[in-house]
């Protein structure tokens, strides 16, 4: 944005520096309304030129020039391929902010920074690389978007307080390594997607899951220590188990309330280590393992901790994020749906962001207990209704409070004219077998219960 016959010239320059190489597609040039006399010299070195009117009243103060190429800029260079960027036009705060744009990720993956000048003694223009290899936290995330297009991801920039805060404690405590990490939240507010789009890139990790729920009881051990040849029977094979597969990555323990007792307890010496020791099944050795920790539950910190085995929570819990529910981010919540539909959405599906006055009103006032499910089945049945219903009759076939509301009754009216002896045996009747049921044997339920099998028979005897 500086003037005269220099600017023509350093264009004129960069353009017959980069035809050598590449077929130009676009120019944009940016420009101010008073310096229509250099737009006029300009214009006729490249048809494909497009030029952009800006309008800067200050241009050393970075905070405007930061709004004004986030704002107006990028999104005209989103998926732009072999992008260059002349950052040496303009003022020293102009500059900056390009800069700090790209280390952050803002432009599309591979686009190259360049400084182009004219000597005013010689004459002679030149045009460089601008050498810039710093990598920030935000810069990962932007990448991790980018190559996972129909991921959805935690926006680090978020609007409401209460999540703006939550994400700054994630990204401080990623940042420390080898200490766990707890993140706590509702059932579908996104915990394994903080993981893998949020958690992952600032740690510069890959990411091995478990499900502990998903845990056969049995071989819970196995699964994470690993096992010896012949450490008991029918282990005909050794396995490296999780820990060991882990090494040099994150290991997210999802829904960690559900990790076995058994397990829990050998894990602390594990997490006391600095090494991060453990002995697998059936081995006179100890191995070590590199891994970050991190656990996730939809419990609260206080069911959490009666939950779980005390020194094991004690060192799982360090680090501990409470990440609010949708319904306490309204400011987010039109990004949240604007994401939720972008990777949801089939490919004959609108590219817009379906948007109606009763769409505004759920995403103000609906409690979404679902979360991002909520959000998830409302972008499924618009896309299978295909504009043959609108969204205010979807919303009210899906009628979320409802179902929540129903949900919660039920539960109450199972013990409703019981006192409260027969209402306190029917529900822990109702534990014990579930408990069975979900970890299929009578003692896996009871280590995950922290009762006895006697206790639970008892239950289980109950009328």
């Amino acid at each position: 944005m500086d003037g005269g016959q220099q600017r023509s010239d350093v264009l004129k320059s960069l353009l017959s520096h980069f035809e050598k190489t590449y077929e130009i597609s676009q120019i944009l040039y940016l420009y101010q309304n008073q310096h229509l006399s250099i737009l006029n010299k300009v214009k006729p070195l490249s048809p494909v030129l497009t030029p952009i009117e800006v309008v800067v009243k200050n241009p050393t103060q970075h905070k405007e020039i930061y709004d004004i190429i986030k704002n107006q800029i990028i999104s005209k260079v989103e998926g732009a391929k072999n992008l260059v960027i002349n950052v040496s036009s303009g003022t020293p705060a102009m500059h900056a902010v390009w800069l700090i744009l790209y280390a952050a990720g803002a432009f599309p993956t591979g686009t190259r920074l360049v400084s182009s000048q004219k000597n005013r003694i010689t004459g002679a223009t030149f045009c460089d690389d601008v050498d810039f290899p710093i990598s920030t936290y935000l810069g990962e995330l932007r990448k991790y978007e980018k190559e996972n297009p129909k991921e959805r991801s935690y926006n680090p920039e978020a609007k409401s307080t209460v999540r703006r805060n939550a994400l700054e404690k994630v990204k401080v405590y990623s940042r420390v390594q080898g200490v766990p990490l707890l993140l706590l939240g509702e059932r579908g507010i996104g915990k394994s997607h903080l993981v893998e789009s949020f958690i992952a890139p600032i740690k510069e990790k890959e990411v091995v899951t478990l499900a502990c729920g998903s845990l056969d009881s049995s071989l819970a051990e196995s699964t994470m220590f690993g096992h010896k040849k012949g450490a008991f029977t029918g282990a005909n094979d050794s396995r490296k188990g999780l820990l060991k597969e882990a090494d040099g990555k994150i290991l997210f323990l999802d829904e960690i309330q559900d990790l076995p007792k058994s397990v829990q307890r050998k894990l602390v010496r594990t997490l006391q280590d600095k090494k991060h020791r453990y002995r697998p099944l059936g081995s006179d050795t100890e191995e070590t393992a590199n891994v970050e920790i991190v656990c996730a539950s939809n419990l609260s910190e206080d069911e959490l901790r009666k939950k779980l085995d005390p020194d094991f929570y004690d060192r799982i819990s360090f680090y501990t994020v409470e990440l609010p529910p949708l319904r306490e981010c309204r400011e987010d919540l039109q990004d949240d749906w604007a994401k939720t539909w972008e990777t949801t959405r089939l490919e004959s599906s609108p590219l817009e962001v379906p948007m109606d006055p009763a769409l505004k009103d759920f995403l103000q006032t609906s409690s979404l207990s679902g979360n991002f499910r909520n959000l998830q089945s409302l972008a499924y049945q618009i896309i299978a209704w295909n504009g043959t219903k609108s969204i205010a009759e979807i919303l009210q076939d899906l009628s979320f409070e409802e179902k929540a509301d129903a949900e919660n009754k039920a539960r109450i009216s199972d013990y409703e004219n019981l006192s409260w002896k027969e209402a306190t045996k029917r529900f822990q009747r109702d534990l014990a077998e579930n408990a069975c049921s979900k970890y299929k044997t009578q003692i896996a339920a009871a280590d995950a219960l922290d009762c006895t099998t006697k206790t639970l028979q008892n239950a289980l005897k109950e009328e």
